[in-house]
């Protein structure tokens, strides 16, 4: 970390004192309070792939992956690759907060190799009138080399801000904790001379009242004693036979206790990285793991405050000084793509969540919710979704008045199917209802399965948790609230809602696949092949996995979190109690008892899953109409409307969109339609 002059970077510094830090820290690259955060991020950053994007006119990015410049820093020269290169310039623009890669041309002018200088060969100069503001660069490799001039266009100068002092280089990140790394070192320091020159002895023995023996007697009793009370004879009886003081003597070990020192150190070096000391392995930090932050929140945090501020710093150096080597550049930026990283799934998710919100509510189009995410965007895109029947009010004004409601129109007669295709579809009907309980069944118990892991989960989740929380009720309600708050964001975080929520997924899925095999076996009763066809298989395991998300698996995790660490801590349960009462909460949901809430769902899902399997197969035979079986339950038990429409012929589209909209106790069935004489 040196000037072109030869003195570290920090030089001139530290003002307000007259010793010199700056010489005594030297470089600095002994020093493991500054190396281990600096290596944190040089391992973390491959996590991260550097992209060149074209952003097109319909505002949405092309990535282009054989870019000449990616291939280029891929490969920069024939002694290191893209890791080595990218580790150096880590190194050098977080010591120094300078960066710095020679370009060796080729014949016609377009960079062929890279090569990493560290940052005390280089130093960015003016002209010699001062008109220009960078006319060159002065690399002073060493060695008996003289130093050379080199344009600017031949280097790419990573800078971290602007230095006041030198507005022509970057501010070390570093230069503020000068001292502190001068602490830690000289802690290090003293511990390591204390071992290694305190050499004392275990016991000092002098006789007693200052009487003097002579030389040969005191060798005699040395060797008599190392003898006599080391190595295995340790702890035997010593008895002297004349007056003798035996003293222990040694060294406190409490006077080597530097963690308070060194704690400072750490701290203030990883907040100048944007770093948690914890993410590190600091000691400093893992006490505030143990606190209420957990791991994965502090290596979050250190991606948001120390990882993408770089990443955005390095791109957009690239995109000024070794991008436009490679051809016309407008329109082209270089990004690294973090959607890979582990830590920032979470992140990803939640910004998923963010966009389908803004665009169920109408706010944005699709093909921004489908940009920002980085999925592709064509014209079919660029619409909103907003309800039919909302309201238009313009800005600080009254609702517009509703028109005057219309007389009801008279209902449009369906068409009402032969008796004989009646009882052909009933016969259709009378299969599917025998095949529904075993369905059903299967349904419910892989359901119970799922909720009761998922509510062991959150058991193991929260436990740890539980142990190091203040479970006693609180003064107020807003304390306590916050309490919670923190606590079940804590226990999701853990949980890994989006893992068990994929699986949920599969789960419907494949009973929705295996309600199509049996539903395509009754289809010979309606005169369609008893065969299933892999698209009708698709759409329908497509349908189930779409079903799965009206179960909100999340909020309703989320709320039984509350409700069981609310009630439990009025209960004054201890940890493992109110840990095995999360367990009952989470698997019951809304339901309470695990055997309620899959029954339910198992009895809805199964009887939609044959109904869209009816209508896939069936329009995969060229069906395009259905009779409609409803009121099965007789005047007094059954709608009205249910009823009226029993018997009823429907298009496929009406098919599946009464479906969609029946209700989870509902009857509604359907079977194919074909015309016969008598209709």
């Amino acid at each position: 970390m040196r000037h072109g002059t030869g003195l570290p970077f920090w030089a001139g510094l530290l003002k307000r004192t007259s010793y010199n830090y700056a010489r005594e820290v030297g470089d600095g690259l002994d020093s493991s309070v500054v190396t281990a955060p600096i290596q944190w991020i040089q391992r973390a950053m491959p996590e991260a792939t550097l992209t060149v994007r074209r952003r097109k006119a319909d505002g949405s990015h092309e990535e282009l992956p054989g870019h000449k410049m990616l291939e280029l820093i891929d490969r920069p020269n024939a002694y290191y690759g893209d890791l080595t290169l990218w580790a150096g310039t880590l190194l050098s623009y977080l010591f120094d907060g300078n960066g710095y890669w020679v370009k060796v041309r080729n014949g016609v002018g377009r960079p062929v190799e890279l090569w990493y200088v560290p940052h005390w060969t280089m130093e960015p100069k003016p002209s010699r009138d001062g008109s220009v503001f960078l006319s060159h660069y002065t690399y002073s490799p060493g060695g008996g080399v003289p130093p050379i001039d080199l344009s600017p266009d031949d280097v790419v100068h990573f800078r971290h801000g602007i230095d006041p002092r030198n507005p022509r280089k970057g501010l070390s990140p570093l230069a503020g904790t000068l001292r502190e790394i001068f602490m830690d070192l000289e802690s290090s320091n003293f511990v390591a001379s204390l071992l290694r020159n305190m050499g004392v002895p275990g016991v000092v023995i002098s006789p007693k009242a200052g009487g003097t023996v002579a030389p040969e007697d005191v060798a005699a009793t040395k060797a008599w004693f190392n003898q006599a009370f080391t190595g295995d004879r340790r702890g035997g009886a010593l008895v002297m036979g004349a007056p003798t003081d035996v003293s222990p003597y040694g060294f406190n070990p409490q006077q080597m206790n530097m963690s308070e020192s060194r704690d400072v150190a750490e701290e203030r070096i990883c907040a100048c990285l944007g770093i948690p000391a914890a993410v590190v392995g600091f000691g400093a930090g893992l006490q505030t793991s143990k606190v209420g932050a957990t791991m994965g929140e502090l290596v979050k945090l250190a991606w948001r405050n120390g990882m993408l501020p770089v990443l955005r710093v390095l791109a957009d150096e690239l995109d000024r000084s070794l991008l436009p080597d490679f051809g016309e550049a407008t329109g082209l930026k270089c990004h690294f793509d973090t959607s890979e990283v582990l830590a920032l799934q979470d992140e990803l998710d939640k910004a998923a969540t963010r966009w389908n919100t803004m665009v169920q509510g109408g706010w944005v189009e699709i093909a921004e919710a489908r940009e920002a995410m980085g999925l592709d965007v064509d014209d079919s895109h660029r619409i909103y979704l907003r309800p039919a029947m909302a309201l238009e009010t313009p800005a600080g004004g009254a609702p517009q008045p509703q028109p005057a409601p219309k007389e009801p129109e008279p209902k449009e007669q369906k068409a009402r199917a032969s008796r004989s295709a009646i009882r052909t579809g009933a016969a259709y009907l009378d299969t599917l209802r025998r095949q529904e309980g075993p369905l059903q069944k299967t349904l419910e118990r892989r359901l119970k399965g799922f909720f009761g892991d998922l509510g062991k989960a959150a058991k193991d989740a929260a436990l740890p948790l539980l142990e190091i929380q203040d479970l006693s009720p609180k003064s107020g309600k807003e304390e306590e609230q916050k309490s919670d708050d923190l606590l079940v964001a804590q226990i999701l975080d853990q949980l890994g809602i989006e893992a068990h929520r994929t699986t949920f997924a599969k789960i419907y899925e494949a009973q929705y696949l295996e309600t199509a095999r049996k539903v395509s076996e009754a289809a010979e009763l309606a005169g369609i092949s008893g065969s299933l066809p892999d698209p009708v298989a698709r759409a329908v395991a497509g349908a189930g996995g779409r079903r799965s998300g009206l179960v909100d698996l999340s909020a309703q995790t989320r709320k039984a979190l509350f409700d069981a660490i609310a009630e439990g801590r009025a209960e004054g349960e201890g940890a493992p109690q109110l840990a095995a009462r999360i367990a009952d909460y989470v698997e019951g949901g809304p339901y309470k008892e695990v055997s309620t809430r899959a029954r339910i769902i198992a009895r809805t899902e199964t009887k939609y899953a044959q109904n869209i399997s009816t209508i896939e197969r069936a329009r995969a035979a060229n069906v395009e109409q259905f009779i409609v079986f409803d009121g099965r339950l007789g005047p007094d038990r059954s709608d009205p409307d249910h009823i009226a429409r029993n018997g009823s012929i429907v298009s496929a589209a009406e098919a599946s969109q009464m479906a969609a909209d029946e209700h989870p106790n509902g009857t509604l069935s359907f079977a194919p339609y074909f015309a016969d004489e008598e209709d």
